[in-house]
């Protein structure tokens, strides 16, 4: 089961965490202008690598990861913006770029704030009906993965990303519970 909940940071920007049935793990955009994965980890467990499914059991979240995917595999990062025109432009990949998708169907953002080879990853991949969020932990032990909005080496495709949690952002999740538990709100006239 996918349950999604929100929190303020204390510059009041939303960190989006997302709960699945192997864990918890996060989005927030902070004060440097810039998008942080994270994940939450059983702190007796030290594992090199941690995977996330995301089901279709919460369609909302579904979707945004299922456009992420889509915006990323065929080059087009703007295509699900609602803001910006000509999204359905081609950015090629540009050889920095050419790592951050594998033939696999993989998508390896390694953080932009640490060296390639030993820095912490964020992989996306598709299996079957679900997707699969991976982390890979960094040599020096940081589970944090920063996607820069400005000066990485993945750009433009780091404004997919940002796309995906502003959607996730604007979503009210607390609805959607209220509305698939009979229970509706009432509103004050």
């Amino acid at each position: 089961m996918i349950d999604v909940t929100k929190e303020k940071t204390r510059g009041m920007r939303d960190i989006v965490n997302i709960h699945t049935d192997e864990g918890l793990f996060s989005i927030a955009f902070e004060k440097d202008m810039n998008l942080y994965f994270n994940y939450s980890a059983n702190k007796l467990e030290k594992r090199d690598e941690y995977n996330f499914t995301i089901t279709k059991d919460n369609p909302f979240v579904y979707e945004c990861f299922d456009n992420l995917y889509d915006s990323v595999m065929n080059q087009r990062p703007y295509r699900y913006s609602e803001n910006l025109a000509n999204t359905e432009y081609i950015y090629p990949l540009s050889k920095c770029c050419a790592e951050l998708v594998h033939g696999d169907g993989i998508i390896d953002w390694h953080s932009d704030d640490e060296p390639y080879d030993t820095g912490s990853a964020l992989t996306i991949s598709k299996d079957e009906d679900n997707y699969i969020v991976g982390f890979k932990r960094s040599s020096d032990g940081r589970t944090v993965v920063r996607i820069r909005n400005g000066g990485s080496c993945y750009d433009p495709y780091n404004a997919s990303f940002m796309i995906m949690y502003n959607k996730l952002c604007d979503h009210d999740f607390e609805l959607d519970k209220e509305l698939s538990s009979g229970v509706s709100r009432v509103r004050k006239r």
